[in-house]
């Protein structure tokens, strides 16, 4: 992960939220818990990986294309909108 810009704590701190909430859906399901309830915590688990995806996948851009030397200004224009892109569809 040295491509990841510095300080990974924000990563780290979503990554452990992300084990928060998969770990208590797994209590729900042995409590036997609502079905209803579970589904709505397996959608925010889902909202949240898209979400921990999404900030891999700019940081991969912008390291391996927008930062390289030898991009283009089109390069760099394309790398921009493909994170546009990326923030529109992982929310």
């Amino acid at each position: 992960m040295a491509h990841l810009s510095g300080d990974n704590t924000k990563l780290i701190q979503r990554v452990r939220r992300l084990k928060g909430q998969l770990e208590g859906i797994e209590r729900m399901l042995v409590d036997g818990e609502d079905c209803y309830k579970i589904l709505q915590n397996t959608a925010a688990c889902r909202g949240a990986l898209n979400s921990l995806t999404r900030q891999l996948m700019e940081e991969h851009i912008v390291h391996h294309i927008e930062q390289e030397a030898s991009a283009s200004e089109p390069i760099k224009a394309a790398s921009r909108d493909l994170r546009e892109i990326l923030h529109s569809y992982l929310k």
